[in-house]
């Protein structure tokens, strides 16, 4: 059953948005809304889902289980509204009940200032009857209507709200529409995404070829659809958070101010990938050079070996008269013979290990020698203790 159910809301929605319940004036669909500025005074049909059967005694008007499960907005900013200096807005509300009552009461949304011929309708899922008018009030930018939410309908209206939107006359080339979704006390509903249906918050733009769309929210900053279907002009948002989102619809696919403020990321960056490429790219450099000397790797680890077994019986074998030039540094005083044996034992291993990191070309070259020098320095000065103390 819920298959079924998923297979006939999905193909509404696609059959919807295909023939123009919720496209463009001028797109093939049409619609049996009429304008109205302040309140509709159609009267409401009384034959959709029987509404005059509700049992008023068994409802609510708490709001507090009303949640949005699509909110589908559609902007036009094509050549036509564009001369007008006007973006046509039509909003698409799907409404779901999750309480334990039924619901009858005042369905809320918020539109823009200078909002014009506002129209509100209501379509019936799966019936095909297209838009019907249903009175309104709007007090400022609150637009309301009273309707039944019946609790866990699997098939709830559909609410279409139509108008336009003036844009301020000689500004830049962006056009800009902003819309709240949550209005304190007034508009607070929660936008929950459902997987019959799909993304909570669905934004679809007509807009001339080539030019850019940018989200932000309520704060200013900017924001990335869920899903992008960049040819249809549609922008999914799962279950937005944000209480506001701002759409500018820019000539320029991307200003000016904007790609420069990536600049100082970018330079930072490449600074870091350097700082970590120093070492292997010195040592390719080295290596280069030498070959141009007629040199061969294997020759300069063959030395580096030779080098470092060199130096490791320099340290084994060191004679008493170069541990009489030491200079105590006094960390040692106090350590027993066996401690001083240990501690010695230990810096020939890290002499051992220091050799082998520098063969590898982990080390540089100052790294290497300052490290080699204060682990020989500290052997002679332990040999010297070891030889005063007989």
């Amino acid at each position: 059953m819920k298959n079924i159910t998923k297979i006939i809301i999905s193909t509404f929605l696609v059959i919807l948005l295909a023939n123009g319940a919720l496209g463009f004036p001028g797109m093939g669909g049409n619609s049996n809304a009429t304008n109205s500025s302040t309140t509709n005074t159609t009267d409401i049909p009384q034959d959709t889902q029987n509404i005059s059967q509700i049992d008023l005694t068994n409802t609510t008007e708490s709001d507090q289980d009303i949640i949005m499960v699509q909110h589908l907005i559609e902007v036009d900013d094509s050549a036509r509204l564009k001369a007008e200096n006007k973006l046509f807005i039509r909003e698409t509300l799907i409404f779901r009940n999750i309480g334990t009552k039924d619901f009858y009461g005042d369905l809320r949304t918020w539109v823009p200032d200078g909002s014009e011929d506002v129209i509100v309708a209501r379509s019936e899922m799966m019936t095909g009857g297209g838009n019907v008018p249903i009175d309104f009030s709007q007090n400022e930018n609150i637009v309301s209507w009273k309707d039944y939410v019946e609790q866990n309908s699997s098939l709830p209206f559909l609410y279409v709200l139509e108008y336009t939107v003036q844009q301020k006359a000689g500004a830049s080339s962006s056009e800009i529409y902003s819309k709240k979704l949550a209005v304190p006390a007034l508009t607070s509903y929660r936008y929950v995404e459902n997987p019959n249906i799909g993304a909570a918050l669905v934004v679809k733009i007509t807009k001339p070829e080539g030019n850019a769309v940018q989200f932000t929210d309520e704060n200013g900053d900017k924001m990335a659809a869920t899903d992008v279907d960049e040819k249809a002009g549609i922008f999914r948002f799962s279950s937005p958070e944000f209480k506001e989102i701002n759409v500018e619809i820019s000539s320029s696919p991307l200003p000016a101010s904007a790609s420069q403020s990536y600049v100082p990321y970018i330079v930072i960056g490449i600074l870091i990938i350097l700082a970590l490429l120093y070492p292997y790219i010195k040592k390719k450099l080295k290596s280069e050079d030498g070959k141009g000397k007629g040199k061969v790797t294997s020759e300069n680890s063959e030395k580096n070996r030779t080098k470092a077994t060199k130096i490791n019986k320099r340290e084994e074998i060191e004679k008493p008269s170069e541990a009489h030039s030491v200079v105590s540094s006094g960390k040692y005083d106090g350590k027993k013979v066996n401690e001083l044996l240990d501690i010695k034992k230990q810096l020939l291993s890290s002499i051992k290990d220091l050799e082998q990191k520098y063969e590898s070309g982990d080390l540089l070259d100052e790294d290497y020698e300052d490290r080699r020098r204060s682990y020989q320095d500290d052997i002679k000065e332990i040999e010297e203790k070891l030889r005063q103390m007989g």
